[in-house]
């Protein structure tokens, strides 16, 4: 099992940050257009439901689509996937979203989260760490993921020992 490197996370992430992009830049042409030509409620109405279609833009492919099949639309351009460190399975929709809000860390931190996958060596951000995900090379694997260090020897600490048996 091979963790994905840092510049193809990195990459997918920007192909996910500019499709949202893209969606707000609609958002905010719509909302524009709907106070120019529009006024009062429908104006803010239009605005509303605007913004609402940018945010389940991201939604869908942040959580739902990562959630169920381990990858966005970044992700499936460069061929890696999300999943659960102790199974290799997607990690589904709600943790998807909790994982997403959890990225605070990683900017709060000063930009330390984001390029501590530089340094971990299962290229985790502290979001990652937090909700024991991983990315990997390809498709899900469905089973429990188990890296190698840079020495060769495999970093067990995800799978059972004989006493969680």
């Amino acid at each position: 099992m091979f963790v994905a490197p840092f510049s193809k996370r990195a990459l997918a992430w920007l192909i996910d940050m500019h499709v949202s992009m893209i969606a707000l830049v609609f958002a905010y042409v719509v909302s524009t257009w709907g106070s120019n030509n529009h006024g009062g409620s429908t104006a803010t109405v239009i605005t509303i439901v605007a913004y609402v279609v940018w945010w389940m833009v991201g939604f869908v492919n942040r959580c739902i689509w990562m959630g169920r099949t381990g990858q966005s639309w970044g992700r499936r351009f460069f061929d890696i996937s999300l999943v659960n460190e102790r199974d290799g399975k997607p990690i589904g929709i709600w943790k998807a979203f909790i994982r997403e809000n959890t990225h605070f860390l990683d900017y709060f931190s000063l930009g330390y989260g984001w390029f501590r996958p530089l340094k971990d060596p299962k290229g985790r951000t502290i979001a990652d760490y937090l909700n024991k995900t991983i990315t990997v090379e390809g498709q899900p694997p469905h089973q429990p993921v188990i890296v190698a260090d840079p020495a060769g020897v495999a970093d067990t600490s995800t799978s059972p020992t004989k006493a969680e048996v």
